[in-house]
């Protein structure tokens, strides 16, 4: 495979991922500018109910990824029956965590809310949010499992029109809702959490009927739940294993963030959640970029091509950077517009534009990291994966509580753990690539 044919397949499986990925942080930034103009309790509120409910998506997403590593090996293989079977053995274990997880959700968080978050506007709205989104959970899990298969297959282009159903759903059933719109009542955060039920509904119904028709039943063998097939069962659980404790770090370190900045202020919590939606939006060319890269770095030991690895990541890179800068040049230019867009009446968070200048800096060390991590889990050496996830976790949460609790400073200081934490994830991740110890697995 020459560098320019690289170059074209990293681009053309990229882009529809990236607009994939959006889907995830789309429904995050949709509530965010539309609860901005209802209160700030509101807007906090979101930033700790989308924590806890991506973690309530941790195991279930955790066998996606699984999912995705191996179908991307067996398609580099040329085994389309045996990417099947890891599907329906993903795509079955996804239901069943999903469910449990769900009825989880609805009752241990009335039960457990107020020991993370203490009683009043805050904790009364992520609870109307929470109690109606872990009905969501499935459909999420599906959707990305069925996203995982098209990633794995390269044939990804059925995740352009899903993201864009999503948002036309999502953005006006939201609006009428929260604000009692078009004869609708008048919900706020409950509405917010019913129009993102809606939204995962449709692009699930859409993906289903894309899978079914884009993959030959004789060779692929999709949805044959009635055949077990217990050694992708059995690989899938334990790459999954480590994924979900990587993957509940990734979560927990942001919630954790979230609660470090609500023990310093309200206003402190909404504008950190201006910012980390900022962040979301710059993050999403980079999520469709590495997750091309792990898959092709499966695809590529498969074939037994780990030397095209090293290309593969500096093509990634730099498409997601060339991508990904116009962004940061706004935002570095004219930070109080992107304030302006989620609460121009509220001044107050104009006081973020240093905060989010630092985010904005911060994704040239990030992008380079996630993309060797990435490549990380692309070996299958989740483990590996894991002790990153854990060394850049407690540099991030070290480093911000340090800033924000003891020394007090201002918020702005507290983000540097961010480009800081991800300085560290580049260098293992860089290290233990070039070192090859990855080689000892077999999947």
């Amino acid at each position: 495979m020459s560098m320019s044919h690289l170059s074209r397949v990293v681009w053309k499986v990229s882009l529809p991922i990236v607009l994939a990925a959006a889907s995830e942080t789309l429904l995050h930034v949709i509530d965010t500018l539309l609860l901005a103009r209802v209160g700030v309790a509101e807007l906090g509120a979101i930033a700790i109910a989308d924590s806890v409910l991506l973690l309530s998506l941790v195991i279930p997403l955790s066998f996606v990824e699984a999912l995705q590593i191996l179908a991307s090996r067996h398609a580099g293989q040329r085994r389309p029956a045996a990417a099947g079977a890891v599907f329906n053995a993903g795509f079955l274990t996804v239901f069943v965590t999903s469910v449990v997880t769900s009825v989880a959700l609805k009752f241990l968080w009335p039960l457990l809310g107020n020991w993370f978050v203490g009683p009043g506007a805050v904790g009364t709205a992520i609870g109307d949010y929470l109690q109606i989104a872990a009905y969501g959970i499935f459909l999420v899990a599906a959707s990305f499992a069925y996203s995982a298969l098209l990633v794995a297959s390269g044939k990804t282009r059925a995740l352009i029109p899903a993201t864009i159903l999503l948002a036309a759903t999502s953005i006006p059933l939201s609006y009428a809702l929260i604000f009692g719109k078009f004869g609708f009542p008048r919900m706020g955060m409950r509405g917010a959490a019913l129009g993102s039920l809606a939204a995962e509904a449709v692009t699930f119904l859409f993906l289903t009927i894309c899978v079914v028709r884009t993959f030959d039943s004789a060779r692929y063998r999709l949805f044959r739940f009635h055949i077990a097939d217990w050694r992708s069962l059995r690989l899938l659980t334990r790459l999954s294993a480590s994924i979900a404790a990587q993957r509940s770090l990734e979560v927990i370190r942001w919630f954790v963030f979230f609660l470090i900045l609500e023990r310093v202020s309200l206003e402190a919590l909404a504008i950190a959640n201006t910012v980390y939606t900022c962040h979301l939006v710059f993050w999403i060319p980079t999520e469709g970029f590495a997750e091309t890269s792990y898959s092709l770095v499966s695809r590529f030991i498969g074939r037994n091509q780990p030397e095209r690895i090293g290309n593969l990541l500096r093509e990634a890179i730099g498409g997601a950077l060339l991508v990904t800068v116009p962004f940061l040049l706004l935002a570095l230019c004219v930070p109080r517009w992107f304030f302006g867009v989620f609460a121009s009446e509220w001044g107050l968070l104009g006081n973020g534009g240093a905060s989010l200048r630092v985010v904005a800096l911060a994704m040239l060390v990030a992008i380079p990291g996630e993309m060797w991590f990435g490549a990380v889990l692309g070996t299958g050496d989740t483990l590996a994966a894991l002790g990153i996830e854990i060394v850049l976790t407690a540099t991030m949460l070290g480093i911000a509580y340090l800033t924000a609790i003891p020394l007090g400073w201002p918020v702005e200081w507290v983000w540097l753990s961010v480009p800081i934490a991800s300085a560290v994830s580049l260098f293992i991740s860089y290290w233990w690539m070039k070192s090859r110890i990855w080689q000892r697995l077999e999947i």
